[in-house]
């Protein structure tokens, strides 16, 4: 069957995801994307409000975990800086390190979701997985090729958005509020 990368969350920022949209939830693990997710791509170390967040996801009992396409030592870095686990190289869309890493840690797709800024990659290697996806606005868009980018993943926001609106829609005619 063919799966849609549309997320089942889209946020501005990571900083707008609070550990109790997560335990709502029962997730226990949070894969993030590295690059212009959780930092811009330039940048040498974890910001302040970055640490902050991740100390309030430990707090509440749930694993950050960076897992990346990057190369380089630039994710295991940041895993040290923040004294969490990753994976580079992840190859996302693919899904096998995946896999094996929710193996390995005895974790259910239900109980995990990721994070990223980029629909073909981050949002539908979640979504091939059956985890939680969480597509976030990329943090800088100086590059004009993030722009096309970004542009040719705006039928997949706006697909979110929609069923955003039809699933509110619906409860008010249940009486939802």
């Amino acid at each position: 069957m063919l799966k849609f990368p549309i997320p089942d969350m889209l946020l501005n920022s990571f900083s707008e995801l609070k550990p109790e949209h997560l335990t709502e939830k029962d997730i226990k693990l949070l894969l993030m994307d590295l690059d212009n997710t959780i930092a811009k791509y330039h940048a040498a170390s974890p910001s302040v409000s970055l640490r902050n967040w991740i100390d309030s996801l430990k707090r509440a009992g749930i694993e950050p975990f960076i897992y990346s396409n990057s190369r380089g030592d630039r994710a295991k870095r940041f895993a040290d800086a923040l004294s969490i686990e990753y994976i580079n190289k992840a190859k996302k869309p693919q899904i096998k390190k995946l896999s094996e890493l929710l193996k390995k840690k005895g974790m259910e797709p239900k109980n995990t979701a990721i994070i990223g800024d980029q629909v073909y990659t981050d949002i539908l290697c979640g979504t091939k997985a059956g985890i939680t996806t969480i597509a976030l606005r990329p943090i800088d868009m100086t590059n004009p090729f993030h722009y096309l980018r970004y542009g040719a993943e705006m039928p997949f926001r706006y697909a979110y958005n929609r069923r955003l609106r039809l699933t509110k829609k619906k409860g008010d005619k249940l009486g939802k509020h």
